[in-house]
């Protein structure tokens, strides 16, 4: 399948359509025992009250550490590729040239082919565009199938 702008995000099945959604389950079951065991025994409200917590933690965690390193990674080495294949084209720096972008502008500028990466930062670096804006404004997208 050809990425577009419309399928470029990708997913992790494990964690987005069976890890979450379980741990989602579980959490509203330990709310829901917490809420009809409140007037019951205030020991079994303090076992379903950790219970919720400790879930929503491992929630938590699982979303800061699987997500964390990875994505502050591939940032670093999508721009790098980013200023070899501005190098590539050009034989000039990136870093010396008149164009500053932030991250997620060449995050956005990634998706295009070379034959209009170059018009697209012009256009970027004289109209500010949002990544979004970048992104709709690709005709050839090059599709980024390497990334977590």
């Amino acid at each position: 399948m050809s990425q577009k702008l419309k399928n470029h995000r990708k997913f992790y099945p494990p964690h987005h359509f069976i890890f979450y959604p379980v741990t989602l389950v579980l959490l509203a079951f330990s709310v829901v025992k917490l809420w009809n065991n409140m007037d019951v025994s205030p020991e079994f409200v303090t076992i379903w009250a950790v219970i919720s917590a400790i879930i929503v933690l491992i929630m938590v965690l699982s979303l800061m550490l699987r997500q964390h390193y990875a994505l502050g990674l591939q940032d670093r080495i999508i721009v790098n590729e980013f200023k070899l294949r501005y190098f590539t084209l050009t034989g000039n720096r990136l870093e010396n040239s008149t164009y500053h972008f932030s991250d997620a502008q060449v995050f956005a500028l990634r998706f295009a082919e070379d034959d209009e990466l170059m018009e697209l930062m012009h256009q970027t670096a004289q109209n500010d565009w949002s990544p979004s804006q970048i992104k709709r404004n690709i005709k050839n997208w090059k599709a980024d199938k390497s990334r977590v």
